[in-house]
């Protein structure tokens, strides 16, 4: 079934819309990254998180084009597309997060 396309009112851009999983049942897990992913340095370099690596993702962000906000093995924090991840399941992947320690406010958890 082909996905609905949209046409940014803004930018022009079109895109589609990402189903992601609900936010409590993805936050404080573990993620494996599908495909390379660069991030060019301010002096000229880039630095790519490599496909296979295990990430923690601690926030999601935007409605558009969802991004989890994830944290690599050396503590680098790196902003990834919800098609570019695969949240491992495991016993603690079916257990939501506890609601009452994080709250939904709109793009911003604490």
């Amino acid at each position: 079934m082909a996905q609905k396309e949209f046409i940014s009112n803004v930018t022009g851009e079109i895109w589609h819309k990402e189903n992601s999983k609900k936010w409590s049942r993805v936050i404080n897990h573990v993620g494996v990254i599908s495909e390379d992913i660069a991030s060019a340095n301010k002096d000229g370099t880039t630095t790519t998180l490599v496909e296979g690596s295990e990430v923690f993702i601690d926030d999601i962000r935007g409605r558009i084009n969802p991004q989890y906000r994830v944290k690599d093995e050396s503590g680098k924090i790196w902003f990834v597309p919800v098609s570019k991840i695969e949240v491992l399941e495991n016993e603690n992947s079916s257990k939501e997060t506890d609601l009452s320690t994080h709250s939904y406010r709109g793009g911003v958890r604490k």
